[in-house]
């Protein structure tokens, strides 16, 4: 049983004492376990030593009842310091990590992609009655992805990516800059995969050729086939029906090939979804809309009803 748990009114005057020293003991050394898991976080050049550091120091609580640290980081910094370890683990380097005095605690921590804006801040956030944590763009608070580092789960936010990559970043920005940025966060998902078998879900960033676009409306209306019909003809290309279910493909050179259609579930209920096939599996959907205007105009005015689902609440 623990000094802290006993009754002070128990113990001789000796008694709470020792007890008090103990107690102080038992804070430091609580204090010195947690220098141990954050040397770990900064230091080594083990991938598996740094995801059990910041996992361990996510949930880690510094203080007790005899100590407490007033200076300390929040729980959220420790996945933006594994996010750059990991990185940087991995010779990328396009993300900066940087900190900013805060005299209430340790200093605040965030990260910039200069390449991009040196305005847009980005961060970890936790949300009310969610486990992980949030990569957030600081500014607009918009969610990028999500990250569980104890469940080993990341999920891409597809609203996210319509209005930061597809319409905000794109306006602002040169296109391959915008390409790269996206690009780490591409490769920071690959890595938890590769290095310590995540599951990941890239969303719209995936460029697998069986990846389907789940729409998250199931219902379109005749008006959003007529006018990707419009808007392919004004480019020179012909919008062809499918045969073996409802929907149309597009030829885009290259062998590239993007589709609208509707699939029949398991349950026997219908959904609708786009797909992207290219023999390199280069191309995601972002990238489609990326490198074709006219679709991502037709994307955009659409929105209402093309918006991609998402796993992200």
């Amino acid at each position: 049983m623990s000094n802290e748990s006993l009754n002070p009114s128990s113990l001789t005057t000796n008694g709470r004492l020792v007890a008090y020293s103990d107690s102080l003991k038992t804070g430091l050394q609580h204090g010195i376990e947690f220098t141990k898991l954050f040397d770990q976080l900064t230091d080594t050049k083990d991938a598996n030593e740094l995801l059990e550091a910041s996992t361990a120091l996510f949930d880690f609580q510094m203080d007790t009842e005899y100590v407490v640290y007033p200076h300390k980081y929040n729980a959220n910094d420790y996945y933006l310091i594994f996010m750059s370890r990991l990185l940087e683990l991995h010779s990328d380097k396009d993300a900066v990590l940087h900190s900013r005095e805060d005299n209430l605690k340790a200093d605040t921590l965030y990260q910039t992609f200069p390449n991009i804006d040196d305005k847009e801040e980005f961060h970890f956030e936790q949300r009310a009655n969610q486990d992980g944590a949030f990569y957030v763009e600081q500014n607009s608070h918009q969610v990028i992805f999500s990250l569980n580092l104890e469940e080993k789960t990341m999920y891409f936010n597809s609203d996210t990516i319509t209005k930061l990559f597809i319409t905000e970043w794109s306006d602002k920005s040169d296109k391959d800059e915008v390409t790269n940025a996206v690009d780490l966060f591409i490769q920071f998902g690959k890595y938890l995969v590769s290095d310590f078998d995540f599951s990941v879900d890239f969303n719209m960033l995936d460029a697998s050729n069986d990846k389907k676009y789940i729409l998250a409306n199931t219902n379109l209306s005749e008006q959003i086939m007529d006018k990707l019909f419009v808007a392919t003809a004004d480019n020179n290309l012909m919008l062809q029906n499918m045969d073996a279910a409802q929907g149309a493909f597009l030829e885009l050179g290259n062998n590239i090939v993007f589709s609208l259609y509707k699939e029949t579930t398991e349950d026997g209920t219908g959904r609708w979804v786009i797909t992207v096939h290219d023999p390199e599996e280069q191309y995601s959907l972002f990238e489609i809309f990326n490198q074709f205007s006219f679709l991502k105009k037709w994307f955009l005015d659409n929105i209402d009803e093309l918006q991609i689902g998402s796993k992200m609440v």
